[in-house]
C-alpha cells in the first residue's frame, strides 16, 4: 500500500509550454485510430508538431517535486516530462512519443523515422505510434487500476475529467478507500507546496 500516488493530466505540463487537451481544438479529433488508419501521413505531421513542442518543453516545479519525493505516477500525458524530471515509477497510460513500431513484426524504430517515411523497413507496413488513440484499448489500464486501488491518497493534478479514463480511475480509487485531492490550477506552485506539507507533517 502506497501512502500517495499521483495521477496527472495535461494541466501539469501547461506551465512547461505543452498545450492542454482543450488547447488542441480540432486537432484532438484527429488523434483517433480511425483518422490514423485513413490518413497516416497527415496523422504523423500532426504528431510531429506535438512531438516538437514536447521536446522543447522542460519539466516544471510540479514534475520535479513529484520526482523528488519518488512518488508513483500514472499520467495521461505523452510528453515524457515526468521521466525527464527523474521519476522512475511512471505508468504512461496513453503511451509516449519515444518510438514507433511495425504492426507486423513489432520491431521498434525511433519516432523520427516515421516523420520521414511512415512505412517500416522490415515489412513495408505503416508504422504504428506508441500512443493510445481514441478507439484503442489502454494496454496499461490494469496496471494503473492496481496502483490507484492500493494507495491511501490519490493526488489528481491537471485533469479536466474529459476522458472516461480519468473519471474511472479516480472513481476506483475512491471506492477502494483512498482520499482524493485535486489540484487543477497553478500546479507548478501548489504541487511542490502540497507535497512539502504532506511529507513534513
Amino acid at each position: 500500500m502506497n501512502k500517495i500516488v499521483v495521477f496527472t493530466g495535461a494541466g501539469v505540463s501547461k506551465d512547461s509550454g505543452v498545450p492542454t487537451f482543450g488547447d488542441l481544438g480540432d486537432l484532438r479529433q484527429k488523434l483517433s485510430r480511425r483518422y490514423f488508419n485513413e490518413n497516416p501521413e497527415d496523422f504523423y505531421k500532426i504528431l510531429k508538431k506535438l512531438d516538437d513542442t514536447a521536446k522543447k518543453a522542460e519539466p516544471n516545479p510540479a514534475h520535479i517535486a513529484i520526482a523528488k519525493y519518488n512518488i508513483p505516477v500514472i499520467t495521461m500525458n505523452i510528453d515524457s516530462l515526468h521521466k525527464r524530471a527523474g521519476s522512475t515509477n511512471v505508468i504512461e497510460i496513453h503511451g509516449n512519443l519515444e518510438y514507433v513500431y511495425c504492426p507486423k513484426c513489432r520491431k521498434k524504430y525511433d519516432i523520427e523515422i516515421a516523420y520521414k517515411n511512415i512505412y517500416s523497413k522490415c515489412c513495408s507496413e505503416v508504422l504504428n505510434p506508441n500512443v493510445v488513440l481514441y478507439g484503442d484499448m489502454i494496454p496499461k489500464y490494469t496496471e494503473a487500476l492496481e496502483l490507484v486501488t492500493n494507495t491511501e491518497m490519490l493526488l489528481v493534478i491537471g485533469t479536466s475529467f474529459y476522458t472516461s479514463t480519468a473519471t474511472d480511475l479516480v472513481g476506483w480509487a475512491k471506492r477502494a478507500g483512498a482520499k482524493i485531492e485535486i489540484i487543477n490550477q497553478n500546479a507548478k506552485e501548489l504541487v511542490p507546496k502540497f507535497l512539502r506539507d504532506f511529507f513534513n507533517k
